[in-house]
């Protein structure tokens, strides 16, 4: 309040002020606000339908006019409480919902800004200590020997919305700029494998492994020459090269097969049987000859042998992401085009150097390594489908534990929860999929949420309290007239 002797700049001050304050509460603005939330999270819902929840987030949730609604609304509840001062012991019941509104958006803001939501892909038996997240980014090592690299570039892309069609991003490189041209983000793509001119590329071999019930066939493609690829299916592991001088000298304790190129267009071949009492079995094969492995009467074949090989991939772009899609980016290095899609990774030959190029899913460092010793899973009685699934992990510090559906597992910080699993062809689980939630405005959104609830409740006790008082006196009141 103004008092009499205030100066004409306080004076205009208070009015202003006064002014401000009345505007800004307004019940206009509150329904101009409420109209609009409405329409952006009907927007949201119709986007995330048609695409996905990540793409609802970056063209609604995520954008400039829910972050220009939100600061309006809390603008608009700060407005509507100095607008009641000077407080008196019934307005309390009112500010402390309003207050509880703010600290829940408070909350919300301080997850978004420094809050984790990620997932945790670890093979059975394996460990991991990165974390995957929504944000992508793009990658260059470099090595002149093919074994020790060096990165040379990093940098967090979101070509959905800075789209490189537009304006092209180029890398440089000590031979050449790449440049990424293009992207697409939903694409369908295939895989091919081809022989190879390049001295520098691993071999390639096909294989077949089939049975009544199984006829699957896989690549085995190696990085490089001279090093072994693998590949895991079902009940056995499948290699293209010789094994290690460790496994000759004591075997293999695995369902697994080595296969390598001999002199004769022939393949040598060492199988092994998880069963100790069982020797291993060694001979010679060649293109089409089937071998009887004794795994569950599978039979197998190589199909195609190529000396050096090479992996390619189409894409085919469609209008709307299914569970087969994925985003793919087109770029040029050195006059050549490629096209890379979305948690790959690919090696460009030069004179001078090899370069490694990815783009992919950013990856956070836990500091700490999680061990999948054992997943189990449950079926509904009569069909494959999980009823019930849980991994069973080593922690540091923490040691065995168990994360389940219903049972997340709580380190550092962290909250872990059991989202998935990964299977191989033949419907047997791979690998535990786990969803790793940091939530620093947790704890503000919980007393945001308790301070609002006691705001409310107290607002409904004293208009119950009220309407009791007045009940009397009305009825007086219509005594007296009659």
């Amino acid at each position: 309040m103004v008092s009499p002797s205030s100066s004409p700049a306080q004076k205009y001050f208070s009015s202003f002020v006064r002014t401000l304050v009345r505007t800004l509460s307004s019940l206009k603005i509150a329904v101009i606000v409420i109209a609009s939330l409405a329409i952006l999270i009907a927007v949201g819902t119709f986007v995330e339908a048609r695409y996905n929840s990540e793409i609802a987030q970056k063209l609604v949730y995520k954008t400039f006019w829910m972050y220009l609604v939100m600061g309006t609304l809390a603008v608009n509840l700060t407005a509507v409480m100095v607008s009641r001062w000077p407080w008196q012991k019934k307005h309390v019941p009112f500010i402390l919902a309003h207050i509880g509104i703010l600290v829940l958006l408070a909350g919300s803001l301080i997850t978004y800004w420094w809050g984790l939501d990620g997932t945790l892909r670890i093979g059975i038996g394996e460990k991991n200590h990165f974390v995957t997240v929504p944000q992508t980014e793009v990658l260059v090592w470099s090595s002149f020997d093919g074994e020790r690299y060096t990165q040379l570039f990093q940098r967090e892309v979101d070509f959905f919305l800075d789209r490189p069609q537009n304006k092209s991003l180029e890398i440089p490189l000590p031979e050449g700029n790449l440049k990424i041209t293009h992207f697409e983000p939903f694409t369908l793509v295939s895989r091919r494998i081809a022989a190879s001119e390049n001295q520098k590329m691993g071999s390639g071999l096909r294989f077949l492994v089939h049975n009544q019930r199984v006829n699957q066939s896989e690549w085995l493609l190696q990085k490089r020459p001279g090093e072994n690829a693998q590949a895991a299916l079902g009940l056995a592991k499948f290699n293209l090269g010789p094994p290690s001088a460790e496994i000759l000298k004591k075997g293999s304790t695995e369902n697994e097969i080595f296969i390598w190129p001999a002199p004769g267009d022939k393949f040598q071949y060492i199988l092994y049987y998880r069963d100790p009492q069982r020797k291993p079995l060694k001979g010679f094969l060649t293109l089409g000859q089937g071998l009887k492995t004794g795994w569950m009467d599978l039979e197998f074949k190589v199909l195609m042998y190529f000396t050096h090989a090479e992996e390619t991939q189409e894409f085919k772009p469609v209008d709307r992401p299914n569970p087969l899609t994925t985003s793919s980016i087109d770029f040029e290095f050195l006059g050549k085009k490629y096209s890379l899609q979305v948690n790959d990774v690919t090696k460009l030959f030069t004179d001078h150097a090899v370069y490694i190029f990815s783009y992919g899913q950013k990856r956070v460092d836990l500091d700490f390594d999680v061990v999948l010793k054992e997943f189990q899973m449950g079926r509904y009685q009569g069909t494959q489908r999980a009823s019930s699934y849980q991994s069973q992990v080593i922690v540091p510090g923490l040691g065995e534990k168990t994360i389940s559906m219903n049972e997340p597992l709580k380190h550092k910080g962290l909250t872990v929860y059991q989202a998935s699993f990964q299977e191989n062809e033949m419907g047997q689980p791979i690998a535990s999929i786990l969803s790793v939630n940091y939530d620093p405005g947790r704890w503000i959104k919980y007393l945001g949420s308790l301070i609002l609830s006691l705001g409310v409740v107290w607002l409904f006790y004293n208009k119950r309290k009220e309407s009791r008082n007045q009940a009397p006196k009305t009825e007086r009141e219509v005594t007296d007239h009659e």
